[in-house]
């Protein structure tokens, strides 16, 4: 996982990747963090996660928790759509803490999300059939791609859709894109136009017409997903585990982040 040490905005507050990223992938400058699921110094079967935290979560649920089902837990809870927003105050002081829930049902709700996102942020799988709406339209006249600046790079059709000119005089497009997909940004990042004008030049041809139809695709799922997080981040903060179930040290005592603006003692901050 890779996260931002501030300026997160809107978007998720995480971001999965299948190798170690560039720590500036998101920003230009001033890299965020990583954290891997795997800790292969030591083995190819340890993971980053502290033993008393598998315990204390396979405790609360009755049966053994696998690491992934944590890992990917915690990638749905930190990529619900209402996270950043809900917690920006947080965010901007420390790490995000995860509210894992007390519940074990939504702890495999969360876990199913999680895997998802994750298939889909590492290019496991392709998008599913159902989110790809997007599609080429017209025939280019010119043989690279060229994406007009950012207000001419998306025209809205009134209809909760747009396209996208992939030549400045819009021969060659991809229509049917969602307003949701074209302003998708990870910490002010706007992922599908810096996408697209990084590869203004190169040759338009078949791999650049699937690279960019898949990223539409891709995005237009992960929102369904960061979507679904959010009513499963919800349920978790009805009741979810904190400091002290978890068996993890006290937190700091300022402001905890992921409990809104009440203040708690620290052993009641969520993990």
């Amino acid at each position: 996982m890779f996260a931002m040490p501030n300026g997160t905005g809107a978007g998720p507050a995480i971001w999965i990747h299948s190798d170690l990223p560039d720590r500036h992938a998101f920003r230009g400058s001033y890299g965020g963090y990583a954290f891997p699921l795997w800790d292969r110094r030591t083995g190819n079967e340890v993971s980053n996660f502290a033993p008393y935290v598998i315990a204390g979560l396979s405790a609360t649920y009755g049966q053994p928790v696998a690491v992934e089902s944590i890992f990917d837990a915690t990638a749905a809870l930190l990529s619900a759509t209402t996270y950043t927003r809900r917690f920006a105050w947080d965010l901007e002081e420390s790490f995000a803490h995860i509210p894992f829930p007390a519940d074990s049902a939504t702890f495999a709700a969360a876990a199913r999300i999680g895997a998802e996102i994750r298939a889909l942020e590492t290019f496991a799988r392709s998008p599913a059939q159902r989110f790809r709406t997007a599609r080429l339209a017209g025939r280019a006249t010119g043989v690279t791609l060229a994406v007009p600046t950012p207000r001419l790079a998306y025209l809205d059709d009134g209809a909760g859709g747009g396209f996208i000119p992939l030549q400045e005089d819009q021969s060659l497009r991809i229509a049917g894109v969602p307003n949701g997909v074209w302003e998708f940004a990870v910490s002010g990042y706007p992922v599908l136009y810096r996408f697209l004008s990084a590869r203004n030049g190169e040759a338009l041809d078949a791999p650049m017409h699937r690279a960019i139809l898949d990223l539409v695709w891709r995005l237009t799922e992960l929102l369904h997903w960061f979507d679904a997080a959010d009513a499963v981040l919800a349920d978790a903060l009805v009741r979810p585990l904190t400091n002290a179930d978890l068996g993890l040290a006290p937190a700091s005592p300022t402001r905890p982040a992921g409990l809104d603006s009440d203040h708690h003692e620290p052993d009641d901050t969520p993990a």
